[in-house]
């Protein structure tokens, strides 16, 4: 080695070590909201590696590595991924627009309660492959319901008594759903009107429940009067698809029972003022007092595929607290259409991720502006 070369590799030797450029994704934030906690962080780094938190890391000791590049996204708050526990891809639209609209509002998960085909079954499979961008679907398949009933749509309901509920179980299974839906009670005034009355027998929708059991499957049920409430209750189903008009006794009950409440008040009453609705809106208010789960969900497609986050503003007109709202739609559906979700921020958990333009703990309304969302470490919207 000549005495040129030589100094040459001293000189190198002496200059600080440059780090490489990261290949790993990191989103800056100005605060991050705990939803189990309810607590708001402070300013932090994502670290983003294989669709997975793998760290999170104080902005300020981020900042100290000048060569890594991050997305920032301000004054934004970020979120877990959102869940829809309630939705009907196949209303409004094409499935596969309807889905991405609901991802695009934040929402992560959506769950399909009920098609007249195994369409949406279809589309998720597209989802879960990639051959399509969207977010993860839990579909239940057909409506399974009464001739001419609630959920008779296009030829779909079940005229032939338990023996009809168990095949039309099995057949939803066989064609791949995750969840069954089982159509109980009639709409809102019918169910205000009659307290008592539901158009499923007894033997119908326990047959539906065994099968459903049988075969794995969680079932949510369209189920609004008081009556078709303690039917579902008897029978063993696992969530209400709707708020339903209770009692405290009943309420009371279905904490007992590990039941849970999907309100969809934005779509089913809206800003009506009436008696019916007025009194919908309490009973959500007694549910949740009794420490019935909440779980988020908007009947999309009856409420435009897109404008999900309007739920989080009905649900705090109805007196919930804004992260009693939040935890619905994150660790609340979580809990109850695990596994694979987890509702939470921490590190080792998959990359679903969203912000708010605000503070949406002190403005509920904030969760209606999406301004990033981020599903399996992968960015679909950055309006940063």
């Amino acid at each position: 080695m000549t005495r040129r070369a030589a100094l040459l590799v001293l000189l190198l030797a002496s200059l600080p070590a440059q780090p490489a450029q990261d290949a790993n994704t990191f989103l800056r934030c100005a605060r991050w909201l705990d939803p189990v906690a309810g607590e708001l962080q402070g300013a932090s780094v994502f670290e983003i590696a294989n669709g997975e938190i793998v760290r999170i890391i104080p902005a300020a000791e981020f900042e100290r590595r000048p060569l890594r590049t991050s997305i920032d996204l301000g004054a934004a708050t970020i979120l877990p991924g959102l869940v829809d526990a309630h939705v009907h891809l196949e209303i409004g639209g094409a499935a596969v627009d309807n889905a991405l609209a609901a991802l695009r509002a934040g929402f992560t998960t959506v769950v399909d309660l009920g098609a007249t085909s195994d369409a949406v079954i279809r589309v998720r499979d597209r989802v879960d492959t990639g051959t399509i961008i969207g977010p993860r679907i839990v579909a239940a398949g057909l409506w399974a319901g009464v001739k001419n009933g609630v959920c008779e749509f296009g030829g779909i309901g079940i005229a032939d008594g338990p023996a009809g509920f168990r095949a039309r179980v099995r057949e939803n299974v066989a064609a791949g759903a995750d969840v069954i839906k089982v159509c109980v009670s009639n709409w809102l005034a019918p169910a205000f009107q009659k307290p008592g009355e539901y158009e499923i027998d007894d033997a119908s929708l326990a047959a539906a429940i065994d099968e459903s059991r049988r075969l794995k499957r969680l079932v949510v049920a369209h189920a609004i009067s008081l009556g078709s409430v303690k039917a579902s209750l008897k029978a063993g189903v696992n969530g209400l698809a709707h708020a339903a008009f209770v009692d405290e006794a009943t309420a009371a009950e279905m904490k007992r029972a590990g039941m849970f409440m999907i309100p969809t008040l934005a779509s089913l009453v809206a800003e009506r003022t009436g008696p019916a609705a007025q009194a919908l809106r309490q009973s959500v208010g007694i549910a949740h007092r009794a420490g019935v789960p909440l779980v988020f969900g908007t009947d999309g497609g009856v409420l435009p595929h897109g404008q999900n986050s309007k739920e989080f503003v009905a649900m705090a007109a109805a007196g919930i607290p804004p992260i009693d709202t939040i935890r619905a739609a994150t660790v609340n559906a979580a809990r109850a259409f695990g596994p694979g979700l987890t509702g939470r921020i921490v590190v080792g958990v998959r990359a679903d991720l969203i912000a708010v333009d605000g503070n949406p703990l002190e403005d509920v309304a904030a969760m209606t502006r999406v301004v990033f969302v981020m599903r399996n470490g992968r960015v679909v919207r950055n309006d940063r």
